[in-house]
């Protein structure tokens, strides 16, 4: 059915209902009538939320990368490069305080955003989880996550630089500090899946000291639909003493572990798990993970080999956890450049691929089913010196003296990659540290002498922006911002590029070309949690920015708020294209479900008028 016959017929419905509301207004008994038409407020009332959570899943953000592929692609075309600067700010809400580190830069930011169903879910800084109405910034409900306790094991007082959310099985899943995962109601908040800490993480005792690094990120589980199997690991939660590396598969059914798989060949070894979002491939059952660099990061002094699972992306089977294929970007890292940003599935022709960038900066693609290195991008703007050392126990051996080390310890590319338009969106940063080796004698040392004044960087900082070709890795276009670092996350969506920057602004840039459409500034507070694009209950297309959520840099020490902006188009400036309409409109389902209900709910009412009205004549 066209736009225009759907209209029609509803310009029809509506007069009907006109008519008949007027017969019953004037025939009816004015007490009885009173009675129904709170009847019928009630229904329109609460029957318009339920109605909502129907509306096509296809373009909600469902992930923290947009879909179960970790894309950070949504495919409308509502909010384009015609109109985008046009967009205005619908409400802001405060996010509770934290501390800074130089001016705009925190060490403790929200999670990732979602947006379902009308409802935008995230992590506060607080430790609560926050559903909020999109519409007009209602708390729908919350929820307070874990809270320090000294007699067990978590993560409540350490800096957590990066969180994330998923939702699958109309739940909303997170892995709580304290090692629990907790699956959330999605419309009511109810825990409904608490699976306890000793799951995932084991029997850590009261008192075990963490690893110590410059930057820590706990994920959300991705999901096996066919077997309703959760996949996670215990990213973020890496010990002095023990090695946590290793991947699971819970039962979604029994929230018992049905497998276990260890990316270490020998005890000695211990790997960082990667933080970004993992792809699932629903069709056939694959998980694809990246993973971390192994520990001591800097030092590899009392490593027994190559650490064979770490900077890599693994292809593991999502119900048996069996190791598919692997392939290393870099082995022996002593520099912490991981692989554990988002792992990206393509399909390219009807092969699918998967992308990924590591910290180093290198931009692999591989083939999904063999893990055939397909090609490798180098961008020629990363400064490197003193890495890829791969033969020497650490950067400058044998010398113990500080030492420059290119990219520095955050690496040299953004949190994630997006994929969209037969091109890959990177990007990638120069921030170099200084670096200063130690001796190592726990599994979970760093290997450097004092892991917070490495975050200092030194030398010139910029970034680039760099628009690659996914088929043959080629740089289509590139854009280059001075004296910022863009650490934060890429989002691709109706034809544009969003880049959160910790300078206050978010760049809005052509996908197409590259070139600079508009920009949104936030003052002085920074930006790096993804920009996220979905639509309300009633099907408005909207775009949500969480403000001063960038990850740490520095040491001064000062209390600042956090926010989440709500921009929307004004009604008179959206074009209607094919593929901007959800399902086909969630307003359009609302509109039916409502004027239908309303429709037999007359007919009730004038049929029993009519039956009464006929007795009383006789």
């Amino acid at each position: 059915m066209t736009k225009s016959e759907i209209m029609q017929h509803t310009r029809l419905l509506e007069i009907f209902i006109k008519d008949s509301f007027v017969l019953i207004i004037m025939n009816f008994p004015k007490n009885i009538l009173n009675s129904l038409i709170s009847c019928l407020v009630l229904f329109l009332v609460f029957s318009a939320p339920a109605i909502s959570q129907v509306s096509d899943t296809s373009y909600n953000w469902r992930f923290s990368g947009f879909d179960d592929k970790g894309t950070y692609f949504n495919p409308q075309n509502v909010i384009n490069g015609n109109n985008v600067d046009t967009l205005r700010q619908e409400w802001m809400t405060s996010l509770s305080k934290a501390s800074f580190f130089i001016g705009n830069e925190t060490a403790l930011t929200t999670s990732s955003v979602l947006m379902i169903n009308g409802f935008i879910y995230l992590i506060d800084r607080s430790q609560s989880l926050l559903a909020l109405n999109a519409e007009d910034n209602r708390m729908m409900w919350y929820s307070q996550l874990s809270v320090f306790d000294p007699n067990r094991f978590g993560l409540e007082n350490q800096n957590v630089h990066s969180r994330s959310l998923n939702y699958f099985d109309k739940k909303v899943w997170l892995v709580d500090l304290d090692c629990s995962i907790k699956g959330y109601n999605a419309y009511n908040g109810a825990i409904e899946v608490d699976i306890a800490p000793q799951v995932l993480c084991g029997q850590i005792q009261q008192g075990t000291k963490v690893h110590q690094t410059a930057f820590r990120a706990v994920s959300a589980p991705v999901f096996y639909e066919k077997n309703k199997v959760l996949v996670t690991s215990p990213a973020g939660f890496e010990t002095l003493d023990s090695s946590l590396s290793y991947v699971t598969g819970i039962s979604l059914e029994s929230k018992n572990i049905i497998w276990k798989t260890s990316l270490t060949t020998n005890s000695g070894d211990n790997v960082k798990l990667g933080n970004g979002q993992w792809a699932v491939d629903q069709e056939t059952g694959i998980v694809y993970i990246g993973t971390g660099s192994p520990i001591p990061e800097w030092n590899a002094s009392n490593r027994p080999n190559n650490n064979a699972y770490s900077d890599s992306v693994i292809a593991i089977d999502a119900s048996t956890g069996k190791i598919l294929w692997s392939y290393q970007v870099s082995p022996n890292d002593i520099n912490g450049y991981g692989c554990d940003g988002n792992i990206a599935l393509d399909n390219i022709g009807g092969k699918k691929i998967v992308h990924t960038a590591c910290r180093n900066g290198y931009l692999v693609s591989l083939d999904a089913k063999t893990g055939n290195l397909l090609w490798k991008f180098d961008p020629p703007n990363v400064k490197r010196q003193n890495s890829g050392n791969t033969q020497k126990p650490w950067l400058n051996y044998p010398s113990t003296d500080p030492s420059i080390q290119c990219p520095g310890v955050f690496g040299a590319v953004s949190s994630n990659i997006a994929v969209a338009y037969g091109t890959i969106y990177m990007s990638t940063f120069n921030s170099c540290s200084i670096i200063q080796v130690k001796p190592v004698s726990n599994i979970g040392d760093t290997g450097i002498l004092n892991i917070t004044t490495h975050i200092e960087p030194t030398g010139p900082i910029n970034s680039t922006l760099y628009a690659i070709d996914s088929s043959t890795g080629k740089a289509k276009w590139t854009q280059f911002f001075d004296n910022v670092a863009l650490k934060g996350g890429v989002t691709v969506s109706g034809g544009l590029v969003y880049l959160p920057s910790p300078d206050g602004n978010l760049y809005v840039l052509d996908a197409s070309t590259g070139s600079k459409i508009w920009n949104r500034s936030f003052g002085t507070l920074g930006l790096s949690i993804p920009t996220v694009i979905g639509a309300t209950a009633h099907g408005n297309w909207v775009l949500a920015q969480v403000v001063a959520g960038t990850p740490l840099l520095g040491t001064a020490e000062d209390l600042r708020s956090g926010f989440v902006f709500l921009f929307a188009l004004p009604t008179n400036n959206v074009t209607t294209t094919q593929s901007n309409v959800v399902n086909p409109d969630n307003s359009s389902t609302i509109n039916y479900a409502i004027i239908g209900g309303t429709i037999i709910l007359l007919i009730g009412i004038s049929s029993v008028y009519y039956i009464r009205s006929r007795k009383n004549a006789k």
